[in-house]
C-alpha cells in the first residue's frame, strides 16, 4: 500500500513539472510511467502539460499584444519579461508545450491502437462462443433424434431365422437372413 502512495506521489503533476525543470529526460519518463500508473487518464497528462506551458507564456502574450496594439507599456509587466528567471522559463513553456503535444498526439495513438486489439480480441471471442453454440446446438439436435429414436426402439425377433433385431421403425430387414420384418406392439 505503501508503494502505491510514493509511486503516485512520484508521478504527480508537480513532482513532474519540478523534475521535467531540472532533468528533463527523468520528467518525459516519469509521465511514460504515469500513462501507465493512470491508464484510465490518457489525455489528462499532456492537456495540464500544455495549460502549463501556456500559464507560463501568458506574460509574453500579454506584452505581445500591448505592442500590436501600441498601447502605454505596462512597467511591473516589462519588469517580469526582462528577468533572467523569465526568460529561463520561457525556454521550460517551450518544452513543456512541445511535451504535451508529443504525448497527447502519442496517447491519443497508443488509445487507438489498443481500442483496436480489444475490439478484434472480443470480437475473436464472440466468434468462438458463437460456433461453439451452433456445435452445441447441432449436437443437442442429434442426440435429441438419438433419444427419439431410442423411445421407438423395439427387440423383434425374425420369424425365420429367430433372431434377436433392434427396429427403430415399424419395419426392417433381419440382420441374418435378410428377409423383411415387421413390429407388432403386443395388445
Amino acid at each position: 500500500m505503501n508503494e502505491n502512495i510514493f509511486l503516485k506521489l512520484l508521478c504527480s503533476l508537480p513532482v513532474i513539472l519540478v523534475v521535467l525543470y531540472f532533468i528533463p529526460f527523468l520528467g518525459i519518463c516519469l509521465i511514460i510511467f504515469r500513462f501507465f500508473l493512470y491508464y484510465d487518464k490518457f489525455y489528462k497528462t499532456p492537456i495540464l502539460l500544455l495549460i502549463s506551458g501556456l500559464l507560463l507564456l501568458i506574460p509574453k502574450i500579454i506584452d505581445s499584444i500591448i505592442n500590436f496594439f501600441k498601447i502605454n507599456n505596462i512597467e511591473m509587466l516589462n519588469s517580469i519579461i526582462n528577468t533572467s528567471i523569465y526568460n529561463k522559463l520561457l525556454g521550460y513553456s517551450k518544452l513543456l508545450i512541445t511535451v504535451g503535444i508529443i504525448f497527447l498526439i502519442l496517447s491519443f495513438i497508443f488509445r487507438n491502437i489498443i481500442e483496436s486489439i480489444i475490439n478484434k480480441i472480443r470480437n475473436y471471442f464472440e466468434q468462438d462462443l458463437k460456433k461453439d453454440y451452433e456445435i452445441r446446438k447441432e449436437n443437442d439436435l442429434k442426440m435429441q433424434e438419438k433419444r427419439e429414436r431410442a423411445k421407438n426402439t423395439h427387440v423383434v425377433y425374425c420369424p425365420y431365422c429367430g433372431a434377436d433385431n433392434l427396429l427403430t421403425k415399424q419395419t426392417g430387414t433381419c440382420k441374418y437372413c435378410r428377409r423383411m420384418i415387421e413390429y407388432k406392439p403386443e395388445k
